[in-house]
């Protein structure tokens, strides 16, 4: 992949900022990428590790060089709203690390704003981009699985614990987009349970558990920072057959050909289970994230939308605040 895209700046080159820098020096070359950071010494990291790499700590020099046509941006969520309508008011590509914003409302003012400026939004809901998560919508859509009766999602380790945003909008925003992208569709109810054992002065829930509501599925979230083992699981359950989505296993995807058979006549006798074993899912290796930036610079030279736009990461955040509504709920007493 040669783009024609000049350059390209990461804004914010933490944990998450340096794999975005690997990615896209990778695909654009390191003398392409620019790291704006406002500590010095992670830049002086990257100038040893990438030595062709432009580093700065001015966002300004950013917005106003010309050769520099997108950003990615990967600092703290709170910012990136406000740093996201700077790059696209600066005539920028931009790229936004999840959540796109804190609110809906910002996010709608953000998708609003790339559509009239001409340029590309992406949120990097990177499982979306994921060949796992793409063998399992082809083959939900396909009908292998038959109706989806129910979607379990599970993302969960001992740390990292974040200060500054609880697990739900920490973790939870990959599997919520997994599931509207597998399903299709915005749940018309979100229910969300929580506790904070850690840090109740803040009041950051280190546990949330969501329940979606589609039309005719049914989604359960459950996401923490506190719990023995990381676990990076969806299940799918349908009508025809099951599905399995592990992220930690060699074989990240496999199809269990099982079903409960239901009698159609009243005297047919109780449910049957049949089970005719597993097949595994042999899958593209590309890695998500390179999967993910691809797309955003295929789309930046075709003038296409991405498939994790502004709209998708709006989608996300209505979720999102719905299920923050819910755990605020005064729960009353007995």
């Amino acid at each position: 992949m040669n783009p024609s895209l000049q350059g390209l700046a990461v804004l914010g080159v933490g944990r998450w900022g340096q794999n975005l820098l690997r990615t896209f020096c990778k695909l654009l070359g390191e003398e392409r990428i620019t790291a704006c950071d406002l500590s010095r010494e992670r830049l002086q990291a990257i100038r040893q590790q990438y030595p062709r790499v432009r580093t700065t700590t001015d966002f300004e020099e950013v917005l106003r060089d010309h050769h520099i046509e997108a950003v990615a941006v990967a600092t703290p969520a709170i910012t990136h709203a406000e740093l996201a309508e700077a790059a696209l008011r600066a005539g920028k590509h931009t790229w936004v690390e999840k959540p796109l914003a804190l609110s809906s409302d910002a996010a709608e003012k953000l998708t609003a704003l790339s559509e009239r400026r001409g340029r590309v939004l992406m949120v990097d809901h990177l499982l979306e981009y994921h060949p796992a998560v793409e063998a399992l919508r082809s083959r939900i859509q396909d009908g292998a699985l038959g109706e989806v009766f129910y979607v379990h999602s599970q993302r969960l380790n001992f740390g990292v614990v974040r200060t500054e945003e609880n697990a739900l909008w920490s973790l939870a925003p990959h599997d919520i987009s997994v599931i509207l992208y597998l399903l299709g569709e915005e749940p018309r109810q979100v229910r969300a349970e929580g506790a904070v054992y850690l840090q109740e002065r803040e009041g950051i829930e280190d546990v949330a558990l969501l329940t979606l509501e589609f039309s005719r599925t049914l989604g359960h979230v459950h996401v923490s920072w506190l719990y023995p083992q990381k676990v990076r699981r969806l299940v799918v359950v349908g009508s025809e057959g099951m599905a399995v989505f592990d992220d930690l296993a060699p074989t990240k995807l496999v199809m269990h050909k099982k079903r409960a058979l239901v009698p159609q006549e009243p005297r047919g006798g109780g449910v049957r289970l049949e089970d005719k074993g597993v097949q595994p899912i042999a899958l593209d290796e590309k890695e998500p994230l390179q999967a993910a930036a691809e797309h955003f610079l295929r789309c930046i030279e075709r003038g296409e939308r991405p498939r994790s736009d502004g709209e998708d990461g709006l989608r996300v955040l209505r979720v999102l605040e719905a299920a923050q509504r819910s755990l605020q709920e005064e729960v009353p007493t007995p």
